[in-house]
């Protein structure tokens, strides 16, 4: 989820804010059952929502696609295909290319497309953000992580979002993420509570929100956090924080937010304020593994809503977390078992049996809260020797994660293609 807000970070275009989309997107535009999309300039036409096409079977198998980090082909992949996207509009989106944008012209020459009617149906999709718009043209994003933060990312709320919040929350909980978390590579680090780890003597730049925050002249708050925002369209509210409470982000990324109006503007005072804020929300700081100079997007994460937090505790995720620099331990001698760490912990490291404290340190992510409400002084955060330090550049960064994130496509690949 947090690299893929920074991918909507590197190109601002993609945040643009569409006022005929905001328009046509009215709350009584909307009957119950059906779902809708735009099939020209003049507006939106309803199609049931059990309406299946064999354009719509062609998408799906798209983005079944491990190079999207695809689910398998199901009732539930076709189901959202067929929310998202009118047959001519899956007719077309099946010759975009993944992640990179390219023009009109190229997809429409892909298409055997006139360019005005793939520019009227790719203008149209990009105005529902179910493809990805850029300066250099469109392109198609993974469902989930992916379209899911950018469809949202607006903070829009009408029957049509909460329909899709509910179909791509069913498919996120069928588990099929699991596939693609086969081996470690230290994509996202938690950055620790302060107050456990800053006195720390190993202490490094880091572990420390402060000097993220110190690092960058430029820094915002995203408007929305979509995980939270879907948890409430589909009945189930965050229950640590608002979907309002959306990720920090700093730097050139800060600056993309800002001027597509999808982040406000802060200064460090105000961030300083905002961070002390989250953590007494008991939510844990995640973002990609690197030094805090470099532009980040800080997702503040909880265990009921967060999805990253959801495959860490469900579908192995933790693959992906970098070994933190400090970990919890319990001296289980001054626990009372009060019960006050399992209330805090997002990953069910503490918890409680016949009214006795145990504690799974496999499933620690060093993030400290813990220790913060612990009365008897019972946790400390020790250092960890499996520590991962964070990359010094996005460049060094990338080469660190791509050849494990290839490996795991194909191994994915591979287990489809056996009997």
């Amino acid at each position: 989820m947090i690299l893929i807000k920074m991918r909507f970070m590197l190109f601002p275009t993609a945040f643009r804010k569409n006022s005929v989309y905001n328009n046509q997107l009215r709350s009584d535009a909307f009957s119950p059952g059906s779902s809708w999309s735009c099939e020209d300039e003049k507006g939106c036409v309803f199609m049931d929502k059990n309406s299946i096409h064999a354009e719509h079977k062609k998408l799906a198998k798209v983005f079944s696609s491990v190079w999207l980090l695809g689910p398998p082909l199901s009732d539930r992949l076709l189901e959202i295909v067929s929310h998202l996207f009118t047959p001519k509009e899956a007719g077309l989106a099946v010759h975009l290319p993944y992640y990179i944008s390219r023009s009109v012209n190229t997809i429409a020459r892909r298409a055997k497309m006139p360019p005005g009617k793939a520019a009227a149906l790719l203008n149209t999709m990009a105005e529902r953000r179910v493809i990805l718009s850029t300066k250099r043209g469109y392109a198609l994003l993974p469902l989930i992580p992916g379209m899911f933060e950018y469809l949202l990312m607006d903070g829009s709320d009408t029957p049509w979002h909460r329909r899709y919040a509910r179909l791509i929350n069913a498919l996120y909980a069928t588990g099929y993420t699991s596939g693609y978390n086969t081996r470690p590579s230290p994509v996202i680090r938690n950055i620790p509570l302060q107050s456990t780890v800053e006195q720390k003597s190993r202490v490094v730049d880091a572990d420390l929100m402060s000097r993220m925050i110190a690092s960058h002249e430029h820094m915002a708050v995203l408007n929305v956090c979509q995980c939270r925002q879907s948890g409430l369209f589909s009945g189930d509210p965050c229950r640590r924080a608002s979907a309002e409470d959306g990720c920090l982000v700093f730097g050139s990324f800060a600056l993309s937010a800002v001027e597509a109006g999808t982040g406000q503007r802060v200064n460090r005072e105000e961030m300083h304020a905002i961070v002390r804020e989250r953590w007494k929300k008991n939510l844990v700081f995640m973002a990609a593994n690197l030094e805090p100079s470099n532009p980040n997007a800080v997702c503040t994460c909880c265990g009921c809503c967060c999805h990253y937090i959801e495959s860490i505790n469900h579908y192995g995720g933790r693959v992906s977390l970098a070994h933190p620099h400090f970990l919890a331990r319990v001296d289980e001698d001054l626990c009372t078992g009060c019960g006050l760490c399992a209330r805090v912990c997002n990953t069910n490291a503490h918890g409680l049996q016949d009214s006795v404290h145990v504690f799974d340190p496999e499933k620690c992510i060093g993030c400290g809260l813990c220790v913060e409400v612990c009365r008897q002084r019972a946790i400390i955060m020790e250092e960890n020797p499996r520590y991962d330090p964070p990359s010094k550049s996005w460049m060094s960064f990338g080469m660190r994660i791509l050849p494990v994130g290839v490996f795991s496509a194909l191994k994915v690949m591979l287990g489809r293609q056996r009997p």
